[in-house]
């Protein structure tokens, strides 16, 4: 399994459909709320098709540490997506050895310190990372 992610500004998967706004994000605002949405297409194995697999969504900072965030009383969280995808079944005739499959999530409130990250998607029985796109927090001087 491979997953090619994209941040957008929102992403919802309907009726088998990937509907995108704001697609191909390269960078947000630092130190400010933003809503950033990942959109995820997967390439399966003929051996995955029909399957629950489990996949998070995890924010890391440059250096390969989870990126944090706080809330309003103060308490420091992660910011992290846990999902579980049930992929087509054998019969459907989707297995097309491309796109085969689709899936979105939201962080309504990404607010990051200045600096690198990555978005990297995990298949969590295996603990293979399965997708991955990098992007900046940029803050104007």
């Amino acid at each position: 399994m491979r997953a090619t992610l994209l941040l957008c500004d929102n992403a919802e998967v309907l009726n088998g459909r990937l509907y995108v706004m704001g697609g191909g994000m390269t960078w947000i605002y630092a130190n400010f709320p933003t809503p950033v949405a990942v959109a995820a297409m997967f390439d399966l194995n003929p051996s995955e098709l029909g399957q629950s697999i489990q996949v998070t969504t995890r924010l890391y900072s440059f250096d390969g540490t989870p990126a944090t965030g706080t809330d309003a009383s103060g308490n420091s969280f992660e910011y992290f997506i846990t999902d579980t995808v049930t992929t087509p079944p054998a019969d459907a005739g989707t297995h097309d050895h491309e796109v085969d499959f689709i899936w979105s999530g939201k962080w309504y409130g990404l607010n990051l310190a200045p600096g690198r990250y990555q978005v990297r998607m995990t298949n969590d029985l295996s603990g293979e990372v399965i997708g991955v796109q990098s992007f900046l927090a940029w803050q104007s001087n």
